[in-house]
């Protein structure tokens, strides 16, 4: 059994922690996972357990190590094998700087791998930290924040990790995610995966953002030549990063993942509703900057992140 940090308890970090824990032995608490989150939300969970809402049922879920910050962590005897973290991607900065600057490293930490799991582009190296493992990881699961101590779960989607990660971290996570029923894969092509969800993320976070509408109004008629430019410019963008895409397979996975998930609201809408910063740039702002780094021009693109941005001010 692995003991695991996760990092931004939100609504997709709260739901991973529900899906890597192992009830425990003292009075059916989760022991083998410490949530690290928002302060109200922590102290909802504290009092009354994590409840997540499944179609046609309700888990709750009482963690016995949970903390609001890294201090409370360092004050506690808990030393995680693995911390994933699920923050916001503008936020993933700030966090290696609290993590460098806590003294985490050489305390609560300092056994520690390190797994990304979160929408975008160029985390890792936004994270790095010197000496130590990081790896990175993404999921297709839709959950939203119903309110603290609450989660809704909206989608069972995929869950993939670098093909990298150590065996018995590997091992320990593919049993947890069975045992509950949801996919997960360390596939050797892990860039690939990593660049799909890119292109499904710069088509259907935008659009949805900006029409505040749920994904599968993106299918809509009206996007279709839209849809295509935006892809067309993401798949230019990625051959020039050594990654090369078949423009109608990638319209035909986007398509195909949309309508799957049709009812979903995607996390680009949900922070836009709540007058929240959104990851646009970690997608198609990601984009926009990549291609000027490669004097292409990508000018459907620029017009989604220019009006998200403003949206967002």
């Amino acid at each position: 059994m692995a003991n695991v940090l996760i990092y931004g308890a939100g609504a997709i970090g709260s739901v991973v922690g529900y899906l890597v824990s192992e009830p425990g032995s003292s009075g059916g608490e989760v022991e083998n996972v410490a949530l690290l989150g928002r302060k109200s939300h922590i102290q909802r969970i504290k009092g009354a357990g994590l409840k997540i809402n499944i179609p046609g049922d309700q888990i709750t879920l009482h963690f016995k190590h949970c903390f609001s910050s890294l201090n409370e962590l360092g004050d506690s005897n808990i030393h995680p094998d693995l911390a994933i973290i699920c923050v916001k991607t503008y936020s993933l900065t700030g966090v290696r700087d609290e993590i460098l600057k806590s003294g985490a490293l050489t305390g609560s930490l300092k056994n520690a791998k390190f797994c990304l799991l979160m929408n975008g582009m160029g985390n890792r190296e936004k994270f790095e930290i010197p000496g130590r493992d990081t790896y990175e990881g993404i999921t297709a699961i839709g959950a939203k924040f119903f309110k603290d101590g609450q989660i809704e779960l909206k989608g069972r989607g995929k869950t993939t990790f670098e093909d990298e990660i150590p065996r018995e971290i590997k091992k320990f996570l593919i049993a947890r995610f069975e045992e509950k029923g949801f996919d997960l894969e360390f596939p050797p092509d892990f860039k690939e995966q990593q660049w799909n969800k890119l292109f499904i993320n710069a088509v259907a976070n935008p659009i949805t953002a900006l029409i505040r509408k749920k994904n599968g109004d993106v299918l809509s008629e009206h996007f279709k030549e839209t849809v295509e430019d935006i892809i067309e410019e993401c798949v230019n963008v990625a051959e020039k990063e050594g990654y090369h895409a078949d423009k109608e397979m990638v319209l035909r996975l986007v398509f195909s993942v949309i309508s799957i998930s049709s009812e979903n609201t995607s996390s680009m809408l949900q922070d836009v509703l709540k007058g929240k910063r959104t990851e646009i740039d970690s997608i198609n702002g990601y984009v926009v900057s990549t291609a000027k780094k490669h004097g292409l021009r990508v000018p459907v693109n620029e017009a989604l992140y220019a009006m998200v941005k403003s949206v967002e001010t």
